[in-house]
């Protein structure tokens, strides 16, 4: 059987996902069932719950768990902190294995059928967006190039024909065609995307260590460095 538990606190934007694939389910096609709401700074408190949910609309328990799946970043410090931490305990809790997704990665799923180059950001702050360009490859998408800019800047570094996707999209208008723009206003990442992608690196044979899998930011945190050395 595989039931993949998949993870996305990201942004505020949050999803979690629960896919019960092949002879597992009661047609013996892949089912998907999930839960997405806008938290406003509360996933830490929401994000049990809505993973109870999830396991209930499914018919599942936690046990019946063969893989999770967790959005690793670039996003929000604390959000995705909370998203990692909730993943590592219970996989280390059922001694499974964890599928790391890049945030950009989900931002990019639904649009890689298009034709040209896709860059998809996120809001960063007052920093700007958080950006990758991919292109299409053999095991899913590839990233060109990356970087934390102003829209601006990041056009200034994609190829001419570039599109633009993710929750950040609408920030780049005034700055390419509309036609360039390809998502609307968030919510941008889905549970569907989230599940192709975690069983796309589960057959890739991605899974990793729980203990190993890190967040990823698109700046370090401002706590990480301190001002002054700690002298007890």
């Amino acid at each position: 059987m595989t039931c993949v538990l998949a993870i996305d606190t990201a942004t505020r934007y949050a999803t979690v996902a629960v896919a019960v694939d092949g002879a597992s389910s009661s047609t013996g096609e892949r089912q998907v069932y999930s839960r997405s709401w806008f938290s406003q700074h509360n996933h830490g408190v929401e994000l049990l719950a809505r993973v109870n949910e999830a396991l209930e609309d499914a018919g599942r328990s936690i046990s019946d768990l063969t893989h999770i799946a967790v959005v690793i970043g670039p996003g929000s410090f604390s959000a995705l902190r909370v998203g990692l931490a909730t993943a590592q305990g219970m996989a280390l809790a059922r001694d499974l294995k964890l599928i790391p997704i890049p945030t950009l990665e989900a931002e990019i799923e639904p649009w890689m059928d298009h034709d040209g180059p896709v860059c998809a950001a996120i809001k960063a702050g007052s920093s700007g967006v958080a950006w990758g360009l991919y292109h299409p490859g053999e095991n899913g998408p590839v990233l060109e190039a990356s970087g934390l800019d102003t829209p601006a800047d990041c056009v200034e570094a994609c190829p001419g024909a570039t599109a633009f996707c993710g929750e950040a999209a609408q920030n780049f208008s005034g700055h390419v065609a509309p036609t360039r723009i390809l998502s609307g206003d968030a919510p941008t990442r889905d549970a569907d995307a989230l599940v192709r992608i975690a069983m796309r690196k589960l057959e890739a044979g991605e899974s990793r260590d729980p203990s190993k899998v890190e967040v990823t930011y698109a700046r370090a945190p401002s706590i990480s460095t301190p001002k002054k050395p700690f002298t007890g």
